[in-house]
């Protein structure tokens, strides 16, 4: 079984997922932050690994990513991808620093993006592991800032090539009217896929 067998059905019941996580993700961001967060999923799309990279500027775009490894019934990596210029406009407003460059960031500044990281990704695998009756655990996070085509690589070595298809969820974070983008992105073995689509197919809200 393959990716090709999420239909419309099985891709609203992933939309219908993230509209949960997000909801719950943006209530403990709110709390974390002491502002009013709202997080959306604009566009959800299923593709090979292969085009990744183009859909988020290309092998040698410079990004951050803050990467977690999913253990379980599903296995596979979780990465928040941001632009360096995202990354700086998120570091100032989850701890109020205003870094120049991505190199100048201290342990505060990538902390707090670990742990948006961790709130967003947890969300995700809490709703993933309840509603499709699955068990699924997932790593400390990990931060990087390197060309994606990097990061994927490095990524991908450590799932053994296993993988071919990622789930690529385009999200949007509004913090008191200014909004913040960047990438979730799913990396799951076959075995994984597998196991997901089959529970879509009993999705319970």
């Amino acid at each position: 079984m393959t990716f090709r067998a999420f239909d419309q059905i099985r891709l609203d019941a992933l939309r219908e997922i993230s509209s949960i996580a997000t909801g719950n993700a943006a209530t403990s961001l709110s709390t974390m932050l002491g502002k009013k967060v709202d997080i959306t999923i604009p566009n959800v799309e299923v593709e090979t690994l292969g085009k990744v990279p183009d859909l988020l500027g290309g092998w040698d775009k410079i990004v951050s990513v803050i990467h977690f490894y999913v253990k379980g019934q599903v296995k596979g990596s979780i990465l928040l991808v941001l632009s360096s210029s995202e990354t700086l406009r998120l570091v100032n407003v989850l701890t109020g620093q205003k870094p120049a460059h991505i190199e100048s960031l201290d342990y505060m500044g990538i902390s707090a993006l670990k742990e948006l990281g961790n709130i967003v990704a947890g969300s995700y695998i809490r709703v993933l592991a309840q509603g499709l009756k699955i068990k699924m655990t997932y790593s400390i996070p990990g931060f990087a800032h390197d060309m994606l085509g990097a990061i994927l690589d490095q990524i991908l070595a450590q799932l053994s090539q296993e993988t071919e298809h990622a789930v690529i969820m385009e999200s949007e974070f509004l913090v008191r009217e200014e909004v913040y983008r960047g990438y979730l992105i799913f990396i799951l073995t076959p075995k994984a896929v597998s196991a997901i689509i089959e529970s879509l197919g009993n999705w319970e809200k």
